[in-house]
């Protein structure tokens, strides 16, 4: 589903260039949950950006679901990405003047469907995703964990092939990033391919497959 071959790509800053990721060759079955760890600087927020198609690589190719997407219009890289591509962020990134229902129908009307439909879309989500009840409130009126939630069900709401998350868990604590990695797992369980970029070796060790990245190289865990 997804296939990077010798991907290169390099930031210039106060006059100095700054590899950030230096050959990097991945796969992603369909169906897989994979996690890339590194720390800070390593190049996976770099990685996730090009993976997610907000950002181009300077030079390799990039295969996703058999369309190389650096050949692609921006107008059809946009239809690709809302179409395949679900993203979970770790700051949720939620509109604060927007409810639960509200925040996740927003994908969906982008996408053309009706108001009516896509609340009722909306309130299947977060039913599925545990907050039944809290349709009404307001980010500000969630938790941290249930802020969350309500960007996994915005992430599923265009039914994508592939979620992106990253580091989802960074800003809840450990009992709350359990339950972030069990609702992930099980989405998984049920057949969504999920790639997960974290710092937290106990994160990645939740996913199926673990890709180590350091100074913008890949290496795959045995």
């Amino acid at each position: 589903m997804i296939e990077l071959t010798n991907i290169n790509k390099s930031f210039h800053l106060g006059g100095e260039t700054i590899k950030a990721l230096d050959n990097v060759n991945f796969k992603v079955k369909k169906g897989e949950f994979v996690s890339i760890i590194g720390p800070s600087g390593s190049g996976k927020s770099t990685l996730m950006n090009i993976l997610g198609l907000l950002d181009v690589p300077d030079s390799g190719k990039y295969i996703l679901d058999n369309v190389e997407v650096q050949t692609a219009s921006d107008n059809n890289l946009a239809e690709i990405r809302n179409k395949k591509i679900g993203f979970i962020f770790q700051n949720f990134n939620l509109l604060n003047k927007m409810t639960a229902v509200e925040n996740i129908q927003v994908p969906l009307v982008y996408k053309g469907i009706s108001n009516e439909e896509s609340k009722k879309t909306a309130y299947k989500l977060l039913e599925k995703v545990g907050l039944k009840g809290r349709e009404g409130h307001l980010p500000t009126q969630l938790s941290g964990g249930q802020q969350q939630r309500v960007a996994i069900a915005r992430a599923l709401a265009c039914d994508p092939e592939i979620i992106l998350a990253d580091e989802p868990t960074g800003a809840l604590d450990s009992k709350t990033s359990i339950d972030i990695m069990n609702e992930l797992e099980q989405l998984n369980n049920n057949g969504q391919t999920i790639v997960l970029i974290t710092h937290d070796i106990n994160v990645a060790k939740r996913a199926k497959r673990i890709v180590k990245i350091s100074d913008g190289k890949l290496y795959e865990e045995v």
